[in-house]
Parts: structure tokens; C-alpha cells; sequence
């Protein structure tokens, strides 16, 4: 095959040719044309048509008469491949004569041409003839899956993994033949705040509570008191008895309810006559009492409400008796800052006399207001019945209250200074033992001051400074205090960078062991259990001795 033809000639040729082409094969299957008859044609083969008759352009009842023998074949084709007939896409043989058919064959409307839909549905029924393909994707209809018919049930013997070594157990032992469908994802849940934390916190208690536990037997188990445990069945309530002791007097048999009541004659509690009870008089006359007792305790509130309005009711008198002219009315409290206002409707003659009167004012209630503070001040003496008052106060409210001390050394002249001074001002009584091995603070009073004493130990005091003695003075005010214990001229250097002091013991007390504060010096240590015998709390020196600060079961919360 060249290139296209070039001149006018050739075409015509080849356009020739192929019509000869297509009414041969026409012949050959004895179709009709587009009247319905058959269409008789040349029998004589292509070149000599070609020969015999030149030529000519192809005109429009040609190339209908063409396409309509073209529709023909294709449909006489495909029907044969309906019938199960020949595939082969090669023409039959070329005859001279074609076959007389027994009937015609006719053609449908739509391949004629003649079908002419009417009305308002024809471009309905053009478009609904049009072929269903489209072109993109996005267009294209989408079919619903083919699902797979199950022939029959597979046996049990094709999942058991022992039978089959060829059944996949991951796909999970459905018999469907569709194919799976995937999961929806499962919806995004947001977590409460501090979820996390509080279950890290109760596993950390938990975790916690099982050690004290094992601790605690592991103790036990030391200690041999496993088999002195009690079981909580070996304690009973006793059983209550047949008849209450205040209902005896009323029933003529003390052992059971049942008897008769005892509620007529001359034993029985029951009379017509009412019995009063004897007034008791109170300790102290309520006229004696120096002050009454609160019937009602107030708030804060309350008390700055009630005496703002009191001081209200007293200026609303005292301006009422000066309008009716029973007192003098005050005169105007002149300031610097506001006598020109003040005196702005009187002549003023000698500015400077006056300025020099407003200055005198001012003077006077300073002195006045001093003078006042200083008739209300009191005394040292009466300052500390007060401070001791005070003390009693809190004591009788609180309770008395013991804290036992443990600290590496106490012989710092500042450390010594600063326990003994705070524990005489908060009204503590006690004692502080300095030994070679440890020292021991015991201090008991009100748990108000106890618990500022707990600061000052625990917070306050710099257990491990080493700085130098305190002055003159201070050696001075140690001396004077009863510490009892010898002074050295000069002490070798210690080390107190591992210096520490622990709480080992806090609670109630019915009384005072001690009379005042003290400190002690006690080089050995039966001096200071010796001591402590003798105040009845030898106790104390055991337990600091036996004090573990790693120890979890006994460490004690210092503030709590």
C-alpha cells in the first residue's frame, strides 16, 4: 500500500472498485434491497466491470442503496452467530447466480431508515435509541456486584485445620462466597480529663497498701505475733438481758416481760401524785459571773454590722440633742488641705494667724489620739498575764499536746539559742538531752503553739549550718539561762552537713511531766534515760533510739 493517490483518476478508481466489492458480496447472500426485491447485479467479477464501464461519481441513491445492503449483512451475520453458526469473517465465494429465496426477509424499521416517531416523542425515542456507552467514567452506570450462588455446604472436615492443611484460619470460618465488606471505622471517643491520672494514682495506692501489707507480716513473722492475732469472730457482743434494769421496778418478775406490770399498790412507782425534780443550784451566781455567758456566737459579719449600725444610732442622738440645743456642736476639724473651704464664708483678716490656729488643732488630736493609745497600752506584767492567759485559754480548749524530737547533734551554740528561747515564749514545758550518740527535744503544751514549735523545728532552723558562735552578748543571755551544764572554753569543729532532725512521736497527754523547759547535757546514756525516768517517760529515749527515718510504717506526717 503507498501513499494516497494523487490524481482524480485513481480515486475514482478505487471508489469503484470498492462498490464492486460490496454489491458482490451483497449477491453472494441474497439479500433485498431497501424496496424490498431482490437486488439483481452483474455477475461478471470486478476488473471486467471495470473494464466494460468507466468511472463515474457516486450519487446519493448509490450510497443509500450501499448502507442499507451494509445493515443487512451485519444483522444476516450476527444472526448466524446467534444460530450457532461459522465464525469465519471471510466472505463466501463470489456466485453468478444467486438463490431464489423461499421467503422474504425483512428488515427492522430502525435499520431502513423509515421509522418516524410522531408527536413529542420523537426526541425521546432518538435518544432512547442511541447506544448505552458513555465515555468517561464518571458517567458510567455502576452494576450492582454479581453475587455467587453456593452450590452446596462445605463440610465441617474443610475447617478443621488438622483435615485441611490448606484452610487459611484468618478467614475467620464464614461460608459466604460474597466478597467481605469492610468494617465502618468505629466513631472517635475523646477521653475525660484526668482519666489516666486517676487510675495511675489508685494503682499507685494499691500497689502502695500491698507493700505496708507485706511489711506488716513480714514484722509480724519476726516478731512472732501471728498466732496472738485475734480472730474478729473470737470478739462477741454480749447478749442482752431478759429485762432492762429501768424497767425492773415495773414488773413483778425480773426475768422476762411476760410477768404482770406492778402499776397498782403500795410498791409500785405509780402514784397520782407528781414528782419534781430537785433544782440544782450552779457553781457560780450568773449576777457573780464577770462576764455573761454568750447565748448566740456571731460571725465576723455580723459583729462589724451590728457595730456600724450602733455607731450610726449614737451620731443620729448626738445631732439630734445639738438641734434641740442640749449640747454644744463640735467645732469644724480643720486640715491643712481644707481649712480655706471650710472657713470660705467667714472673713479671714490674718491669713497666717489662722493657718498657725489650724496647726494647734491638728497638734491637739495627735496628742489626744497618743495619749489614748498609750492609756490603753499594757503593762509588761499585764502583757504577760495576758500571753498566759491566752495560753491557759487554748490549752483548756485544745488539750495538751506532746512532741518528741530527734536530731544527729544539738551542740551548736545557735541551734541551743533558738530551742530553748522559742519553747519558754510559747509557754512550753520539756527538755532538750544532748548526748554524744543523738540528741532528744520533748516539748508539751497547747497544740496551737505545739504546732509553731513543730515549724520551728522541722522548717525554720538550718540543722546543718555550721556557721560561727554568737557573740559576746548572745554567750551572755545563754549563760544566764538555767541550762545546768558546763561551758567549754573551746569545742572542736563538727560537721553538720548530715545534720537532721525527725519527728518520731506526736500526741495527747493528760498532764504536764515537766515544769519548765531545760537543757541537758548528758555524756553517757543512762544519764539521760536516768533523766527521763524520773519525769516518767523513759519511753521516749527507746523510741528515738529505735527510730528508722526510711521506714514507712512509722514516719509520721509532721503537719498533719
Amino acid at each position: 500500500m503507498g501513499g494516497p493517490p494523487k490524481s482524480q483518476e485513481e480515486i475514482n478508481a478505487l471508489i469503484a472498485k470498492k462498490r464492486a466489492e460490496v454489491l458482490s458480496r451483497i449477491a453472494s447472500m441474497n439479500l433485498p434491497t431497501s424496496g424490498g426485491a431482490s437486488a439483481q447485479r452483474p455477475t461478471a467479477p470486478p476488473q471486467q466491470q471495470l473494464a466494460a464501464q468507466p468511472a463515474k461519481p457516486l450519487d446519493q441513491a448509490s450510497l443509500q442503496d450501499t448502507i442499507a445492503a451494509t445493515r443487512a449483512r451485519i444483522e444476516a451475520k450476527l444472526k448466524g452467530q446467534n444460530l450457532g453458526g461459522s465464525t469465519n469473517t471471510a466472505p463466501p465465494p463470489i456466485q453468478t447466480q444467486p438463490k431464489q429465496q423461499t421467503h422474504a426477509q425483512e428488515l427492522h424499521p430502525m435499520l431502513r431508515g423509515d421509522y418516524k416517531p410522531l408527536g413529542h416523542n420523537a426526541k425521546r425515542a432518538k435518544l432512547s435509541t442511541m447506544p448505552r456507552i458513555s465515555s468517561i467514567k464518571a458517567n458510567q452506570r455502576k452494576e450492582p456486584p454479581r453475587q455467587l450462588k453456593i452450590e452446596r455446604e462445605a463440610p465441617a472436615s474443610f475447617m478443621d485445620p488438622e483435615k485441611n492443611p490448606y484452610y487459611d484460619t484468618h478467614m475467620g470460618g464464614r461460608p459466604k462466597a460474597e466478597p467481605q465488606t469492610r468494617k465502618h471505622a468505629k466513631q472517635f471517643h475523646f477521653v475525660r480529663p484526668g482519666q489516666f491520672v486517676a487510675q495511675a494514682e489508685k494503682q499507685r495506692a494499691e500497689a502502695k497498701m500491698e507493700q505496708l501489707k507485706a511489711e506488716i507480716a513480714e514484722r509480724a513473722a519476726k516478731a512472732r505475733l501471728a498466732e496472738e492475732v485475734l480472730d474478729v469472730t473470737a470478739i462477741r457482743p454480749p447478749e442482752p438481758p431478759g429485762v432492762e434494769w429501768w424497767d425492773m421496778p415495773f414488773l413483778s418478775n425480773d426475768e422476762s416481760y411476760d410477768s404482770a406490770f406492778k402499776l397498782d399498790g403500795a410498791d409500785s412507782l405509780v402514784t397520782v401524785y407528781v414528782q419534781h425534780p430537785v433544782p440544782i443550784e450552779p457553781p457560780e451566781p450568773i449576777r457573780a459571773m464577770s462576764v455573761a455567758p454568750s447565748q448566740l456566737i456571731l460571725t465576723r459579719k455580723e459583729r462589724k454590722k451590728i457595730r456600724r449600725q450602733r455607731r450610726l444610732d449614737q451620731q443620729r442622738e448626738h445631732r439630734e440633742k445639738v438641734m434641740l440645743g442640749l449640747e454644744p456642736p463640735e467645732k469644724p476639724k480643720l486640715r491643712m488641705s481644707n481649712f480655706m473651704h471650710v472657713m470660705a464664708t467667714q472673713s479671714v483678716p490674718d491669713p497666717t494667724k489662722l493657718e498657725a490656729e489650724v496647726r494647734k488643732q491638728m497638734g491637739e488630736r495627735l496628742e489626744k489620739h497618743n495619749a489614748q493609745n498609750q492609756a490603753r497600752k499594757l503593762t509588761k506584767e499585764q502583757r504577760k498575764e495576758k500571753a498566759e492567759s491566752k495560753a491557759q485559754e487554748a490549752e483548756a480548749r485544745d488539750g495538751l499536746v506532746c512532741a518528741v524530737f530527734k536530731m544527729d547533734k544539738l551542740s551548736h551554740p545557735q541551734h541551743k539559742y533558738k530551742v530553748t528561747v522559742n519553747a519558754n515564749q510559747m509557754n512550753l514545758t520539756g527538755c532538750a538531752l544532748v548526748c554524744p550518740q543523738m540528741s532528744v527535744v520533748v516539748v508539751e503544751g497547747a497544740a496551737k503553739f505545739v504546732k509553731a514549735y513543730k515549724k520551728l523545728m522541722l522548717r525554720r532552723i538550718d540543722w546543718t549550718d555550721s556557721q560561727p558562735k554568737l557573740d559576746s552578748t548572745a554567750h551572755t543571755s545563754l549563760e544566764q539561762m538555767p541550762l545546768h551544764q558546763d561551758q567549754e572554753a573551746s569545742e572542736d569543729q563538727v560537721d553538720y552537713s548530715d545534720n537532721v532532725c525527725h519527728l518520731i512521736w506526736q500526741g495527747e497527754v493528760e498532764k504536764r511531766r515537766f515544769t519548765q523547759f531545760r537543757l541537758r547535757k548528758c555524756p553517757a546514756e543512762i544519764q539521760a534515760k536516768s533523766w527521763l525516768a524520773g519525769a516518767g517517760c523513759d519511753t521516749y529515749w527507746q523510741l528515738a533510739k529505735q527510730y528508722d527515718p526510711n521506714d514507712n510504717i512509722t514516719a509520721l506526717d509532721p503537719f498533719a
